[in-house]
C-alpha cells in the first residue's frame, strides 16, 4: 500500500478548536455563532420557514449535509463569511454533490454552470467534473461570494447575484437606486432565494420553535484530503481506504470512472479506521493579505492549495518566503482570493482593560472573536449584543486580558 500524505482542510480547522471559542462539541452552535445576516421576517421568509420545517424533509437535509458541513463552515469562517451562506447548498441541491439541475446545465452541491466552474479552476471533461468536487466547488463558491460581496458591499446582494448573476443584480440595483435587496425588482426565483437562506438559518437558530430536533452534528471533520504518493486507481484507493462504493460516491463524485488514475492530485477519504486517515499531518495556516480576484483563466488559479507541516508550532510567516524550507507549504490563498476591501483600514485603539475595534466590511462575530482570541459569548456579553448582527463601523470593546 502506498504511503499517503493527507491534508484535510476541515481537519486543519481543528487547530482553531484549541481556542476558547471552540470548546464546544456542537457544530450547530458553532454555525450559529457565525450568523451575521439580517434575519428579517418577511412574508417570504415565513413561507419558507413553514416549508422547510417539515421534520421529515429537514432530516433528509441534515443527513445529506452531515459529511460536508464541518468543512463548509470552516471555509466560511476562515474567510470571514457569514455562516448562513453555508446553507446555500441546501437551497441549491439539498447538499447532494451528485445533483444535476433539471436542465442538465449545472451540477454539484453548489450547482455551478460549466462557465462559472471553469472560471474558478474546475476541470470539466469526460473523466471528471470538478463542479462535483467537494473541496474545489466549496472553495470556488467561497471565492465567488467574496467577489460578489466586493462588488455590492452586501451579503444579501451577493447571495442574490450567486443565483441570478452579477450583471442582473447590478441592473436591478441601478434601476432601484438602492442596494437594499428587499427593494429590488428581481425575478421570482431570486426574490425567494435569500428568504430561503434566512428561513433555514432561523430554523437552526431556534429549532424548537419550529418543532425540529437537530441531529447530533459533531464539531470535527468527517473526511481527509489524501495525496497518494504513487498513482492509484480510484477503485484501488476505495478498497485500501476501507470505503464503500456508496461513500466514495458521496466524497469523490467528480471522478467519472472507478478506473480513473489518481496522480498528482487528491482524493477524499473518511476519517476513521483506515490507513490513509492515520497519516494526517498537523498543519498550520498561512496568511496572505494580498488582494486577488477571480480569474477567467484556469491557469491563474491554484486548483488546490494545501498546508502540511511537520511541526504545528512552525512559523509559517517566515517559511512562506523560503522556498528551500524543509516543510511542504502550498499557500491556499493562491486559490481563494481575499475579499476586495472597500472600507477604511482597520481601526484598533486601547483603553484600560479593553481594546476598541471598529467593525469593517466582511467582519462577523466569529472572525472578530478569532482575531482577538476571545469567545463569541464574551464578545456579545461585553457589548450587549443579543443576536449575531453587527453594523458597519460599529465600535466593539475587546477584553485585553483575554488576548493571547
Amino acid at each position: 500500500m502506498p504511503l499517503v500524505r493527507a491534508d484535510d482542510l476541515a481537519n486543519n480547522a481543528q487547530m482553531l478548536n484549541a481556542s476558547p471559542m471552540y470548546q464546544n462539541d456542537d457544530l450547530w452552535q458553532r454555525m450559529r455563532d457565525g450568523f451575521a445576516l439580517n434575519h428579517k421576517e418577511t412574508p417570504e421568509v415565513k413561507y419558507w420557514e413553514k416549508k422547510y420545517s417539515s421534520p421529515k424533509y429537514f432530516n433528509i437535509i441534515m443527513k445529506n449535509a452531515y459529511p460536508y458541513l464541518y468543512f463548509v463552515v470552516g471555509e466560511m469562517e476562515r474567510r470571514g463569511i457569514p455562516t448562513e451562506l453555508a446553507l446555500v447548498p441546501i437551497v441549491e441541491s439539498t447538499y447532494n454533490p451528485n445533483a444535476v439541475s433539471p436542465t442538465g446545465i449545472s451540477t454539484g452541491m453548489w450547482q455551478f454552470l460549466t462557465g462559472s466552474g471553469k472560471r474558478f479552476g474546475m476541470n470539466i471533461n469526460s473523466q471528471l467534473d470538478e463542479r462535483q468536487d467537494i473541496v474545489k466547488s466549496t472553495r470556488g463558491a467561497v471565492a465567488y461570494f467574496q467577489y460578489l460581496y466586493g462588488l455590492f458591499g452586501s451579503w444579501e446582494l451577493a447571495i442574490a447575484a450567486y443565483n441570478w448573476g452579477e450583471g442582473n443584480i447590478n441592473n436591478a440595483v441601478n434601476k432601484a437606486g438602492s442596494k437594499d435587496y428587499y427593494e429590488l425588482d428581481v425575478r421570482d426565483v431570486t426574490k425567494q432565494y435569500v428568504p430561503k437562506v434566512i428561513a433555514l438559518a432561523n430554523i437552526i437558530q431556534n429549532p424548537s420553535k419550529f418543532g425540529i430536533t437537530l441531529i447530533d452534528m459533531p464539531n470535527k471533520p468527517y473526511f481527509a484530503i489524501a495525496y497518494p504518493d504513487a498513482p492509484i486507481k480510484v477503485a484501488d484507493f476505495v478498497s485500501q481506504a476501507n470505503m464503500s462504493a456508496e461513500l466514495n460516491k458521496k466524497l469523490n463524485p467528480h471522478f467519472k470512472s472507478s478506473s480513473y488514475l489518481v496522480k498528482n492530485e487528491y482524493i477524499l477519504a473518511p476519517i476513521g479506521n483506515n490507513p490513509f486517515a492515520n497519516n494526517i499531518s498537523q498543519p498550520v495556516y498561512a496568511t496572505d493579505t494580498s488582494e486577488k480576484q477571480p480569474s477567467t483563466s484556469n491557469n491563474d488559479i491554484d486548483p488546490l492549495g494545501s498546508l502540511i507541516a511537520a511541526n504545528s508550532d512552525a512559523d509559517i510567516s517566515s517559511l512562506n518566503n523560503n522556498s528551500s524550507a524543509a516543510i511542504n507549504i502550498l499557500n491556499e490563498d493562491n486559490f481563494v482570493p481575499t475579499m476586495r476591501q472597500t472600507s477604511a483600514p482597520l481601526e484598533i485603539t486601547s483603553s484600560g482593560s479593553f481594546t476598541n475595534y471598529k467593525v469593517s466590511q466582511g467582519d462577523t462575530l466569529y472572525s472578530i472573536a478569532r482575531k482577538f482570541s476571545v469567545s463569541v459569548d464574551q464578545l456579545k456579553s461585553d457589548n450587549n449584543i443579543s443576536d449575531n448582527g453587527l453594523s458597519l463601523e460599529q465600535t466593539l470593546k475587546i477584553r485585553n486580558n483575554l488576548n493571547s
